[in-house]
């Protein structure tokens, strides 16, 4: 497995390549490639919530429930008065930073659900959907938010995986399959939970999670194809003499 250096180190530049392709794109605004950046180095650390004396968990909660407060601050300032503010904001980061990180512990166990691509695509579809519905963010900077984290808990996963690796011996060690799966099937209490982790996903996209409609225009569409091949290389044909 890989260690918490490691991760933050490959999480932060798998995430640095997509938000600076998002804003070469204009997708996103400087500002937003920034936060982008930020959670999707966050969701580079998520898989090691389950945890309990990792430094990934301290860390990540640590950063998250700062990062949640800063956009509190942001989109209720002109609502809140500064005792109200200061009320929420304390209530929001040891919510998140206590009572949220003591329930991830008790109801998981280390590399197991949250070590699966289905729980990656349900952070970023529950981070997009908290975006736009508590922070008034418009669709399409939700749904790349979310896509950060789940890009960043993908990251980790293969991460871990290539760690199971043994090249020096070349075999497998006992880890392999461990790190990066789809489910866990093993016993009737896994399935179960497998099913109803995949059960979840189509009912958060059907009545939670933002519509999808900016993400297509600015992302899927034949001039966002044509912006990003205009990205990939000099447009001029001149390389490094612009």
């Amino acid at each position: 497995m890989a260690n918490f250096n490691t991760h933050f180190t490959v999480a932060a530049t798998a995430s640095a390549v997509v938000s600076a392709t998002l804003l070469s794109m204009e997708v996103v605004t400087p500002e937003q490639a920034v936060i982008a950046f930020g959670i999707g180095t966050l969701g580079g650390l998520l898989p090691d919530v389950d945890s309990a004396h990792s430094t990934s968990i301290k860390v990540g909660f640590n950063v998250l429930s700062l990062l949640m407060t800063i956009m509190l601050i942001f989109v209720k300032s002109s609502t809140y008065s500064l005792i109200e503010m200061a009320v929420v904001s304390v209530l929001v980061f040891m919510g998140i930073r206590y009572a949220f990180l003591e329930f991830f512990r008790k109801i998981s166990k280390h590399r197991g659900m949250f070590h699966t691509i289905p729980v990656a695509m349900i952070w970023g579809i529950v981070v997009a959907s908290m975006c736009q519905w508590f922070f008034d963010l418009n669709s399409l900077v939700s749904w790349v938010y979310g896509f950060m984290v789940t890009w960043g808990y993908i990251v980790h996963l293969i991460l871990d995986e290539t760690y199971s690796v043994d090249l020096g011996n070349r075999r497998m060690k006992r880890s392999s399959g461990t790190a990066f799966k789809f489910g866990m099937f093993k016993t009737r209490n896994q399935k179960i939970q497998t099913a109803i982790v995949y059960a979840s996903i189509p009912l958060l996209l059907l009545f939670v999670a933002p519509n999808t409609d900016l993400v297509q225009t600015a992302i899927f569409s034949e001039e966002a194809w044509l912006n990003f091949k205009d990205i990939i290389i000099p447009h001029d044909g001149r390389w490094f003499f612009h």
